[in-house]
């Protein structure tokens, strides 16, 4: 059943596909303001998580199918997220024109020298920043945002949803889902770190642009797996010992813990980096760092990280800018993380 029953509001589906399991959250249109409807899981086994869901669009399907069916969903009507590591994405500077036909050739033309997917197999999509007026150049130059998804991987999706008998309204990056859910409106410069169960991606936002994103193979099964094998345990009571640790945010990192931070502190910094090796962000400074997935609350991430990079550092609440019931805040406060990208992705028509 729904949370706030029927609605003749427009709402839509967030729906994210990812390695430990979907998540779906149905926001309505309220005045302009997110509503929450209603949201379901799905979780995968340990031994799962280093599939690809999306290998298999049948399963995905009934997965949809399933979630729909157990939160009482009223619309079929959904919006679904692109990993950002399959996910080709790049910030362009351009000789500003007005002919649109100029600017595509430009587009693909740098595509095609940067993007690792021959040109052919890729789906494009690119949005104006804005206009760079340069001194010693009469034109000026126009920064691009160009996002490339393989052909591939969207025919899945397509598949799956359509399977699933939904209506598959828009296809996005992660990387936009999370700025929305989790940066809104802010200006400043700031780094999402998405800690997941296999991976850790990086994405550092500007102006609410995601200019630079990264990923890597790091996440937190590979925690898990430490814990299991130090205390000789299996990996089912190693991650209900992670998940008891993570209940206070302030506590210093166990040795485990900061050994598994380590890779990503150095992946930060190297992002951090190459974000000002771009002459436009040569004098950027790093505000904040927002943290979220589903291996946000480890016990001491905020405090390690924070203390080390010296810089602002919390875990994101992607349910800052939804009305929710309030009694039911305090389970939503302990999953948020995991559905960030989900709840940014049902708010693209709403803000």
């Amino acid at each position: 059943m729904s949370l706030f029953g029927s609605s003749k509001t427009t709402s839509y589906l967030g729906i994210d596909i990812g390695i430990g399991g979907i998540k779906m959250v149905e926001l309505a249109n309220e005045k302009g303001r997110a509503k929450l409807m209603t949201y379901a899981y799905s979780e995968r086994g340990f031994s799962e998580q280093g599939k690809t869901l999306l290998d298999n669009p049948k399963l995905v399907a009934d997965l949809l199918v399933k979630l729909a069916k157990q939160s009482g969903a009223t619309t079929v009507r959904a919006v679904s997220g692109l990993p950002q590591n399959a996910v080709f994405t790049a910030a362009l500077s351009l000789p500003t024109t007005k002919d649109p036909k100029q600017m595509k050739a430009m587009v693909e033309a740098q595509v095609q020298k940067l993007a690792s997917v021959p040109l052919p197999e890729l789906i494009i999509d690119s949005r104006m920043i804005d206009e760079q007026p340069e001194k010693d150049k009469p034109k000026g130059h126009t920064r691009v945002l160009v996002t490339g998804a393989p052909k591939t991987l969207v025919s899945k999706y397509v598949e799956a949803f359509k399977t699933a008998k939904m209506e598959l309204v828009a296809l996005e990056t992660e990387a936009f889902a999370l700025v929305r859910s989790l940066v809104g409106h802010d200006k400043s410069t700031v780094m999402i770190l998405d800690v997941g169960a296999v991976r850790t991606n990086m994405t550092i936002v500007e102006k609410g642009i995601p200019f630079l994103t990264r990923s890597v193979n790091i996440g937190g099964a590979m925690l898990t797996k430490s814990i299991a094998e130090q205390m000789k345990i299996s990996v089912e009571e190693a991650e209900q010992m992670k998940l008891d640790l993570s209940k206070d945010e302030a506590v210093a990192a166990p040795p485990v813990v900061e050994s598994f931070l380590q890779p990503i502190l150095n992946e930060i910094n190297y992002s951090v980096g190459e974000f000002r090796r771009q002459e436009e962000h040569q004098m950027a400074k790093m505000e904040k760092i927002i943290i979220t997935g589903g291996s946000a609350h480890l016990p001491g991430v905020v405090k390690y990280l924070g203390d080390k990079l010296n810089v602002n550092t919390y875990v994101g609440d992607p349910w800052a800018r939804v009305a929710v019931p309030e009694a039911l805040r305090p389970v939503l406060d302990d999953i948020g993380p995991r559905f960030a990208v989900a709840i940014g992705l049902a708010m693209r028509d709403i803000e």
